[in-house]
């Protein structure tokens, strides 16, 4: 009964999330870090310069953490150029996610599971301002926009949440490695497709994108 208990577990969209989260986050975890810093680079660079070639002018990222695709060098580019970048903040209270506009690393400090978030007392409150593209993190995506996350939904939840003002909704953009991309990612009711997906290889724009 344990056994059929444990397959039926397994063939669950939970639990091929489950497997394919662990595979991919071992594999990304094990590439080798002259690699991830290459790699990282070229992403970064393919990113900057589609913000620039569409002239965004407020975007949504992340601050990477562990292994994930380095985004130093898109929030310095984006800086430097003057832009509005705004970045998550995780609420202890209820794991909800709030967004600061942060002008520099110095804006920064160690937050909810030791990852780098907007300083409350030095950054601003994003307020009202709706980013144009929102960058993104995740265990592993597809070519249909499909993304697995960590297992927390602190995406889906705020995506949800904040970003639906009719006729002003930002693209999603997956941040990640060639090596993060599956033939299919198991996708539930709830999970929001992206619009498309950055890697060193450069941005590809996903089925789901009109």
């Amino acid at each position: 009964m344990a056994g059929l208990v444990t397959l039926m577990s397994e063939s669950s969209p939970a639990g091929q999330k489950k497997m394919l989260r662990q595979r991919l986050l071992g594999e990304r975890d094990a590439m080798p870090p002259e690699l991830r810093n290459r790699a990282s680079l070229e992403a970064c660079r393919y990113a900057s310069q589609w913000i620039t070639a569409q002239g965004i002018d407020c975007l949504m990222a992340y601050v990477s953490f562990r292994s994930e695709l380095d985004t130093s060098q898109l929030l310095i580019q984006c800086w430097s150029e003057g832009r509005k970048v705004l970045l998550p903040r995780v609420r202890r209270e209820d794991g909800s996610m709030e967004l600061y506009s942060v002008r520099s690393r110095d804006e920064l400090v160690s937050g909810a599971y030791g990852i780098l978030e907007p300083d409350p007392v030095l950054a601003e409150p994003a307020g009202s301002s709706m980013p144009q593209a929102v960058f993104v993190p995740g265990a592993a995506f597809d070519r249909r926009g499909g993304r697995l996350g960590y297992g927390g939904g602190y995406y889906d939840r705020f995506r949800e949440a904040s970003m639906v003002r009719p006729g002003d909704t930002p693209l999603w953009i997956g941040l990640g490695f060639s090596s993060q991309l599956v033939p299919e990612v198991p996708m539930e009711p709830h999970d929001a497709a992206l619009d498309g997906m950055v890697t060193e290889l450069g941005l590809n724009w996903t089925q789901s994108h009109v």
